[in-house]
């Protein structure tokens, strides 16, 4: 998988700390349901939650990313269940879920699966769920370097894909409140985030967006 070597040869490779947006809105999530994870990556989200007496289910196509969340879970004997797929082809074992986390993944994938996304977001919630969303916009660096690259061809409204089926996907100012507008905003904000480094990589900026969102 893309991120098996990354994982296990890089610690926190996208940082120890959980995002910002869920340190601050956490709290929001009814903990008498479960919170899905897509992307658990390794495990900051997902071990943070489970920390403070969350349950948490958490996905993910790599294999080495659900084998540590795993055996961190197993160590300190926190509520978490691990699911190696992706969002499309999994099948959870609870009615619904309280919360809900979209980190970079959005960003990820093409259009038509972003749609496919909603979808199941819809189906996997009801009534006060909440999700936390984080995605690049195109005020990101990276946009007009993408656009303008060879390596990468037009696939859809700011998406593109190069030769090896790589997908990046650039949300437009507000977009975002129009993809989950049948949902109630709790926050909002878009703008330059922090600055960060992927494992010994350079030091990064990204422009964002972020959202939290209530059934």
């Amino acid at each position: 998988m893309q991120y098996d070597e990354t994982y296990g040869s890089v610690e926190h490779y996208f940082g120890a700390q959980p995002e910002r947006l869920l340190k601050n809105h956490y709290r929001k999530v009814d903990k008498s349901g479960r919170v899905l994870d897509l992307g658990v990556g390794q495990g900051r989200h997902a071990l943070f939650l489970a920390r403070k007496g969350y349950s948490v289910d958490a996905i993910d196509p790599s294999r080495v990313a659900v084998e540590m969340v795993s055996e961190a879970a197993a160590r300190e004997h926190l509520p978490i269940r691990t699911y190696r797929c992706g969002f499309d082809a999994f099948a959870p074992q609870t009615d619904y879920y309280s919360g809900i986390l979209i980190f970079g993944l959005i960003q990820i994938l093409p259009r038509p699966s972003i749609r496919l996304l909603l979808e199941k977001v819809g189906a996997w919630t009801r009534a006060g769920s909440i999700v936390f969303v984080r995605a690049f916009s195109t005020q990101d660096p990276s946009f007009d370097r993408t656009r303008r690259s060879r390596r990468w061809k037009s696939c859809g409204k700011n998406s593109f894909k190069n030769g090896r089926s790589h997908f990046r996907t650039y949300l437009e100012s507000g977009e975002i409140l129009h993809l989950f507008d049948d949902y109630r905003t709790i926050y909002h904000w878009e703008g330059l985030g922090p600055e960060h480094r992927h494992g010994d990589g350079p030091s990064e900026r990204h422009a964002e967006v972020e959202a939290v969102f209530q059934r």
